[in-house]
């Protein structure tokens, strides 16, 4: 559509005359891929199955991406500015049962009601229509984790504060902020949950929106009562999508794309990658307070998402997937430039972080062979010394092992679309790595989808057993896996 056949249909719809419609368009995603939007709410009762889902496996399998419900004027939006949209699979005796809705923000209702998109780019209000309503969670999209913590589901998203869910109907309930009690105005995407104590650590990135580095550090305990919410301010206003917690620190990761305000009214991007900025880590004593923290600069490193972290002594390990340069190229640079889609891959690293030394950078480890992302571990590991890892890689679904850096993969391939990889523990008391890794498939060229199920134990193997959905459903970012949720009678 031309810039002034946009400006006669916008003009008409506030005349209340003809509307057309901007066509719907594939979204820029990661890597230089572009996904299509989809915009199906559906349910599926007793999934097609083939092979046999392990009897080991009970509970709800929740998945949380972006699809565009409304498209913007022009072609410019990103996957990561799409709608709420949450996938369940409840896995009970053998039997898979699937289900799909969009999370009712408060931008979706007004852009449902008014049929058409409102709120246009990525975090910048200054592009939205003019006649959009102005509600205080603009940003909200709720499109990033489903988050299952103390046995209640959540919709994270990095700018705002979640929504609840109904675990069972996937219906939205109320906008989740501690009872009143939480002042940062957002709470991370990623957040973690202490195996052992049952505690909930976040971050809320730009917590006063000032938009100038303002970080909160956010603590529930295991019955998520807030008990503590820290303020302070990182090296400069740079992205932080993850964070690590082990048994004795707290590492947070700032990263070099970052907010400029008029920037984002003449137009441009929320954020900018600045290839001049290494990444920043600040390191403080989880006993301690915000005051302990001690910075490290980290030139060439690019982390959207952490593996794990664990203490050694005086050494702090950070396992991520880093890329050399801008890991999210939907954004230009600072200098409104496009960036080299190859910089975007990323290894799976290993950073060693020395508090005894007066050395202010990490010692960086890639592991060569192993590219890729959205990591996950067996969460009964986190904080602490594990052997395990697994990611999306260049190749399909791998799992790195620590101890010897073997690698080991199932492999994929175009158009078919894996998302993030979920460990599942085999039983309560499995040694680490003993379980299954739950797998959504997006089959684009076939428009249909699938859960698959892989030995953790034996990828190369193949799935052992795939529910099938009959439709390609949106690229979900993250899930959990609820053990024996307890569904009311269907």
């Amino acid at each position: 559509m031309t810039d002034q056949a946009t400006q006669t249909t916008r003009r008409e719809s506030e005349n209340h005359g003809p509307y057309r419609q901007p066509d719907f368009h594939p979204l820029p995603s990661f890597y230089g891929k572009k996904l299509p939007t989809v915009r199906l709410e559906a349910e599926v009762y007793d999934c097609e199955l083939e092979g046999v889902v392990p009897p080991q496996l009970n509970g709800t399998y929740y998945r949380l991406g972006p699809d565009t419900l409304y498209p913007i004027l022009g072609d410019d939006d990103n996957i990561i500015n799409g709608d709420g949209y949450v996938m369940k699979f409840r896995i009970e005796d053998g039997h898979v049962d699937f289900a799909s809705k969009y999370v009712q923000t408060s931008r979706y209702l007004e852009q449902r009601k008014a049929r058409r998109r409102l709120y246009n780019e990525y975090r910048n209000p200054f592009t939205d229509e003019p006649d959009a309503p102005k509600i205080p969670d603009r940003d909200n999209t709720a499109n990033t984790y489903a988050m299952w913590v103390n046995n209640r589901l959540f919709a994270l998203r990095e700018d705002s504060h979640p929504h609840e869910l109904d675990p069972e109907t996937l219906e939205t309930l109320d906008v989740f902020d501690f009872d009143g009690k939480l002042k940062s105005t957002a709470l991370s995407a990623h957040t973690k949950v202490d195996p052992v104590t049952g505690e909930w650590w976040c971050f809320g990135l730009f917590a006063e929106r000032r938009f100038e580095g303002e970080v909160a550090l956010v603590v529930a305990d295991s019955d998520l009562n807030l008990v503590r919410e820290e303020l302070f301010e990182a090296p400069y206003p740079g992205l932080m999508h993850d964070f690590a917690v082990t048994r004795e620190h707290v590492i947070f990761d700032i990263q070099p794309l970052t907010v400029d305000l008029d920037r984002a009214k003449a137009g441009g991007d929320f954020y900018a990658y600045d290839p001049e900025l290494p990444s920043m880590w600040g390191i403080m004593p989880r006993s301690g307070t915000v005051a302990d923290i001690r910075w490290f600069r980290a030139p060439n490193v690019v982390v959207g998402h952490i593996m794990n972290a664990f203490t050694d002594g005086d050494r702090v390990i950070v396992d991520a997937p880093v890329s050399p340069g801008n890991a999210f190229p939907f954004f230009t640079d600072v200098n409104g430039q496009p960036t080299d889609v190859d910089e975007s891959f990323a290894k799976i690293t290993r950073l060693t972080f020395d508090l005894s030394s007066d050395v202010d950078e990490p010692i960086v480890e890639r592991i060569e062979d192993a590219v890729g992302e959205m990591p996950r571990i067996d969460d009964r590991f986190g904080m602490g010394a594990y052997r395990y890892g697994y990611y999306k890689s260049a190749e399909g679904i791998s799992r790195i092992d620590w101890q010897t850096r073997e690698l080991t993969t199932f492999p994929m391939t175009p158009p078919s679309l894996a998302h993030e990889p979920v460990f599942v523990p085999r039983s309560a008391d499995a040694p680490e790595g003993d379980g299954f890794v739950l797998v959504v498939v997006s089959h684009l060229h076939t428009n249909r989808g699938e859960l698959m199920i892989l030995d953790a134990n034996d990828l190369a193997a193949g799935p052992i057993a795939r529910a099938k959905i009959p439709y390609s459903p949106p690229f979900t970012f993250h899930g959990s896996f609820a053990h024996n949720v307890d569904h009311a009678a269907r």
